[in-house]
């Protein structure tokens, strides 16, 4: 039987397939886009009751010192509570709404909140990129707003962000009893007021770029390189 003969070194067929190799190790080691827009809850137990005179960085400490009671990234901060994302658990807790986003439009952003803090809390907004609190609003009072966006117990904060920033919008609130809802909605520039989610925020954020074509081509080159080469 006549054998056939070896296929030289350093033959076309597998000169693509180094090559297409090659291409793919290079966009594999390009860094990964990061998240335009991050939102997480967080329960912690408290007693703390929000004092005159304090910051947002006093009541962040105050919400970290706390035992976890329950954590997780969401997709809305809409009907927010201990039920859902804390077990349950409904006297002495304290609760973080937070929002990470990168800004695309520039403008005015107001945030709607209807809450369930008994014991106070507060509203803020950082600039990630020098981490300086340029907004904090602080409430002492009983707040409840009974799931009513027309209780007077409804508050707003405002602040402008700015195309291509980075910022961290928190909410921290300390209640006592007993275990109510928060949520919080957003208007831009005094338009219509739409539940804070990610869905509402996409038009107003960076978009995070998909899988390349430039990527999807070099997988196709492969495929076919490896193909010709068993063939």
């Amino acid at each position: 039987m006549q054998r056939s003969t070896p296929r030289p070194k350093g033959s076309p067929s597998r000169t693509r397939c180094a090559r297409a190799l090659a291409a793919l190790s290079i966009v594999l080691a390009l860094p990964l886009a990061a998240d335009a827009l991050m939102i997480d809850v967080a329960f912690t137990t408290s007693t703390y009751q929000v004092q005159a005179g304090d910051s947002y960085s006093v009541l962040l400490a105050q919400h970290q010192a706390g035992s976890v009671l329950g954590a997780a990234n969401v997709a809305t901060l809409a009907n927010v509570s201990t039920a859902v994302y804390a077990g349950g658990v409904t006297t002495d807790y304290s609760v973080l709404m937070r929002v990470v986003l990168d800004v695309e439009v520039t403008g005015l952003y107001t945030f709607q909140v209807g809450v369930d803090w008994g014991r106070g809390g507060v509203a803020a907004v950082v600039d990630n990129s020098n981490g300086q609190v340029i907004s904090e609003y602080v409430r002492t009072d009983d707040l409840w707003w009974a799931n009513d966006w027309n209780n007077p117990d409804v508050f707003t904060n405002q602040v402008t962000l700015n195309q291509g920033e980075s910022y961290t919008l928190d909410w921290i609130g300390f209640e006592g009893c007993c275990a109510g809802s928060s949520t919080i909605r957003f208007s831009y520039s005094g338009g219509a007021y739409q539940t804070l989610d990610d869905v509402n925020l996409a038009p107003y954020i960076t978009p995070i770029p998909e899988a390349t074509t430039g990527a999807l081509i070099v997988f196709g080159l492969v495929g076919m390189a490896l193909a010709r080469r068993r063939a």
